[in-house]
């Protein structure tokens, strides 16, 4: 066996003393500063002030790009925002473009709206106007929830008081008016509308705001290609699990009770929960009064209502036979009208009278060619845009059948 010799026993221990005072330098060195990352601001229009929910910028209350009414198309110009806004303080729109931001406020002619037009919101304020770069701030009357849109390119922006309702055929109302929904306390960041016991029928309904259809931008600008003013959807149709601004009707197949809840999330949008809590009762028809209306109810009919005075405002009014009232057999109620005159190739429906619903027994519903049936009716009946029609000027009798003990399913027959 080698002998290992003082020498180079000597050179060993140094080695390791050098490598142990390497690695305790090592270990003694103070850690490099944590650096956090920059905060990155993505470019567009966000709504920021004391008001709401953020101070500064926040991806949570970016407005978003949303669709002109008019032509449901997304115009790249026109934004909007849902968001909770306090009484207090205030708020503006601020666009930011790379390192340059541009604070908005109201401008000259910003001012609450006193006389909206048929379809915009009107049991609920909203304010219109120009817009112009100022510090000084929007405000608003009271706590609540609000829609902030804002057209870059017309300059022009609104701010409307949001109270949820649903209407629709499907609802109590029927489309004759919205059933208000129940506001949650106020929050800077969820709020939710419920309902509870709320009987929605077979049929089909929407969620809309402060009983309006849409809110005009600008009504009369002429963008090109026949489309002509700006104006933004106030409901929300669509399915109840994709929720969209001016979208199609819902549609309730499975007619009963239900607990509604519509929460709103900013940052996240709107989620609806719908569930079947029991069924309905039997509706009573009794005494429900049921007119006929639109221009293919002939004026030639003598006992004519003219023009239609509700409104709907859409050609001849005609009450069916019996003064209106159905006849019962078990559960299943019919209403007649003999002999009545119809124009050719002009649409009409049948619902209860005026459009409204009844003071006693039964809910508001029109009804046209999705409910006739075909087998049993003149060959001249036709679907004119789902409502009735004939192709030759006659007298035919209509029969309306509603069957209560069948989700009040109607029925309509014309026969000649």
């Amino acid at each position: 066996m080698k002998t290992l010799s003082l020498r180079s026993l000597l050179n060993l221990l140094g080695v390791v003393l050098m490598t142990s005072l390497v690695m305790g330098t090592t270990s003694c060195k103070e850690e490099d500063p944590i650096v956090e990352p920059p905060v990155v601001i993505l470019d567009g229009y966000y709504v920021k002030g004391a008001a709401t929910a953020y101070t500064d910028f926040n991806a949570k209350a970016m407005m978003k790009v949303t669709k002109n009414e008019v032509n449901q198309l997304d115009r790249a110009q026109l934004m909007e925002l849902y968001i909770p806004i306090k009484a207090t303080d205030g708020f503006n729109i601020v666009k930011v473009a790379g390192s340059t931001k541009t604070v908005y406020g109201p401008g000259a002619n910003w001012a609450e709206v006193t006389a909206p037009t048929g379809d915009e919101p009107h049991s609920a304020p909203f304010w219109r106007g120009a817009v112009t770069a100022t510090s000084v701030k929007f405000t608003v009357p009271e706590d609540g929830f609000y829609h902030v849109i804002f057209d870059t390119e017309l300059n022009i922006a609104v701010v409307a008081r949001v109270h949820w309702g649903v209407i629709g055929a499907a609802t109590a109302n029927g489309w004759g008016g919205s059933t208000d929904l129940t506001e949650s306390a106020f929050n800077t960041t969820v709020m939710s509308w419920t309902a509870t016991n709320m009987e929605l029928r077979g049929g089909d309904w929407k969620f809309r705001y402060s009983n309006g259809w849409k809110v005009e931008v600008d009504p009369t600008v002429d963008l090109g290609g026949g489309v002509v003013g700006v104006k933004v959807n106030t409901n929300f149709g669509g399915t109840l699990t994709a929720l969209t601004p001016g979208g199609a009707n819902i549609v309730n197949a499975a007619p009963g009770v239900y607990s509604l809840t519509f929460t709103y999330t900013l940052g996240t949008g709107y989620v609806l929960t719908l569930t079947k809590t029991g069924d309905l009762p039997l509706t009573n028809w009794t005494g429900v009064v049921c007119d006929a209306v639109g221009t293919g109810v002939s004026a030639d009919n003598p006992s004519a209502i003219i023009p239609d005075p509700s409104s709907w405002n859409w050609g001849n009014k005609l009450i069916a036979s019996n003064g209106g009232v159905p006849t019962k057999v078990g559960d299943v109620y019919t209403w007649i009208w003999t002999n009545m005159v119809i124009e050719a190739n002009e649409g009409f429906k049948l619902r209860t009278e005026n459009g409204v619903a009844p003071t006693t027994g039964g809910a508001n519903f029109d009804a046209g060619f999705g409910a006739v049936n075909t087998g049993a009716s003149s060959a001249n009946v036709i679907d004119l845009g789902g409502n009735l029609g004939v192709n030759t000027k006659g007298s035919y009798t209509i029969t309306l059948t509603i069957d209560a003990a069948n989700s009040d399913a109607k029925t309509i027959t014309i026969t000649q």
